[in-house]
């Protein structure tokens, strides 16, 4: 039969994460200078390779081992705080992810570390930032590059009715209107694809945003632009953390959507609201015009993805994509409720501090 130890071991072996005991060596000033390694199971000899490490000094294993760790480690011992990070092991050339904690009695300054492998999940994570950078420099380029020839075609179609009116007949003088109709359309498209592409590479700057009195302001800048007759009502709208300039493009797009989506209303209404909630606000614009199919509710945010004919409802399909773009970069969530001819709630999160 197997005695207590035994079991111990099989036990402690069983698992799969790395772990280790280490006891912290400090100097006579009460810094600390080393540590030891008491117990270490064989997921920690898997993960770093380093082998028969029990009894030995973490100088003996590696002389370049980087100085700030006993600091950390050292502090956890004295005070009993844990913590949790990512960490780079430069000589072993991985990324793991670490929870320290003090062991046992405080008088024994001890710390376990417990940690897990993710190498192949932080390369995952850098070859889709490095497609995704690439993708925003092609889009970047590629919108950049069709706006002088989309110049010249306004400019030839504006000419062309300046210069030779009389000579054209009514379907003339049509598809020349035509021509400078959706030129000027895909001109739109061209300014959203380039802010969309910009914000990939964007730094927010945060800093403590009224949301109230940036709705105002947004509200009062759409009526300057265009008169709606949409009933507006709004709540108690909390301040947050955020970039002032990113999210009043945020309540830009959702509150001019709800204009137009509900403007076929005989009485069209929107509804501007908040709820607070531990560490974040989510806020909701919500809307009784046309709304949508919610099968369709993932597509929402997708560039190019429109859910009704440019027949109804103008747009280019790039507003939603900027705004999901934007609430990610705060870190934050959003999402959309709606049923057909009923309305639409848009929401989404962001944090207080």
């Amino acid at each position: 039969m197997m005695n207590a130890e035994e079991k111990y071991r099989i036990l402690f072996d069983s698992i799969d994460e790395g772990f280790c005991l280490i006891e912290m060596i400090f100097n006579e000033q009460m810094k600390p200078v080393d540590y030891r390694f008491l117990e270490i199971n064989a997921a920690f000899e898997r993960q770093t390779g380093m082998q028969n490490a029990t009894g030995k000094r973490m100088r003996e294993f590696a002389p370049n081992h980087e100085e700030h760790w006993f600091e950390i480690y050292g502090k956890i011992a004295l005070t009993g705080e844990s913590i949790r990070f990512e960490n780079r092991a430069e000589q072993l050339h991985r990324y793991y992810d670490v929870y320290a904690f003090r062991f046992g009695d405080p008088k024994n300054m001890q710390v376990g570390i417990l940690f897990n492998d993710i190498t192949q999940r932080k390369k995952t994570e850098e070859q889709l930032v490095a497609v995704n950078k690439e993708l925003e420099a092609f889009s970047y380029s590629v919108a950049h590059d069709l706006r002088a020839p989309l110049r010249s075609v306004n400019g030839y179609a504006e000419m062309l009715k300046q210069d030779y009116q009389k000579g054209l007949d009514d379907d003339g003088k049509r598809i020349i209107e035509s021509i400078q109709h959706n030129s000027s359309k895909m001109g739109q498209l061209i300014d959203d694809l380039l802010e969309f592409s910009r914000l990939g590479r964007k730094e927010i700057k945060l800093k403590t945003v009224n949301m109230g009195d940036l709705t105002r302001d947004v509200l009062s800048e759409i009526n300057k632009l265009n008169s709606y007759k949409t009933e507006i009502i709004t709540g108690n709208l909390p301040a947050v953390m955020g970039d002032y300039n990113l999210l009043y493009q945020v309540m830009v797009n959702l509150i001019s959507n709800a204009i137009k989506y509900s403007s076929k209303k005989e009485k069209p209404v929107v509804q501007i609201t908040s709820e607070a909630k531990p560490g974040e606000v989510t806020f909701s614009v919500k809307d009784n015009g046309a709304g949508f199919d919610m099968k369709y509710a993932d597509k929402m945010f997708g560039v190019f993805q429109r859910l009704h004919t440019e027949r109804e409802f103008e747009g280019t399909g790039i507003g939603l994509a900027i705004v999901s773009r934007i609430i990610t970069k705060h870190r934050g969530k959003i999402w959309a409720e709606g049923k057909v001819n009923e309305g639409a709630t848009f929401y989404f999160t962001l944090p207080i501090k």
